[in-house]
């Protein structure tokens, strides 16, 4: 357990804790095997509504949670990677998958390089002090 998830656990009560891990659950449930808010709410020993605070709310919670799912999540990685592998591997080869693992590996970055250009040339510091005199004069006058 990371010191984040056992800091967060600390804040939370046992209910809180149990809602958290009912929750998850749900959320990666088959569409059809998921159960209702308040029957959770039910199990954990509280009020839909309060249910609902926790969720909305309180920000322990809501990262307690949150935390919880990326460990549950982790559990698939080499389940992810092996499916990469084989559309990477395949008769014809994805190209996304092939972007992804580089990026994954740090082999493919995203590169974006803006310029600016200035409408009036490039200008030097001499250039700057002069117009800035001309501007003085204009606030002089």
């Amino acid at each position: 357990m990371s010191k984040k998830l056992r800091e967060l656990e600390s804040k939370l009560t046992v209910q809180q804790r149990k809602a958290a891990f009912l929750l998850v659950e749900n959320d990666l449930r088959d569409t059809g095997d998921k159960i209702s808010q308040e029957d959770i709410a039910a199990e954990v020993g509280v009020h839909y509504k309060t249910l609902w605070e926790w969720r909305k709310k309180n920000r322990n919670f809501i990262e307690y949670k949150n935390e919880i799912a990326d460990d549950f999540l982790a559990e698939y990685r080499s389940g992810v990677y092996g499916q990469m592998m084989k559309l990477i591997n395949s008769s014809q080869p994805s190209v996304k998958a092939i972007s992804l693992y580089l990026q994954r590996y740090g082999l493919l970055t995203q590169k974006q390089q803006i310029e600016t250009v200035d409408p009036n040339g490039a200008r030097t510091n001499e250039d700057l002090e002069d117009e800035l005199k001309d501007l003085d004069k204009l606030l002089d006058e």
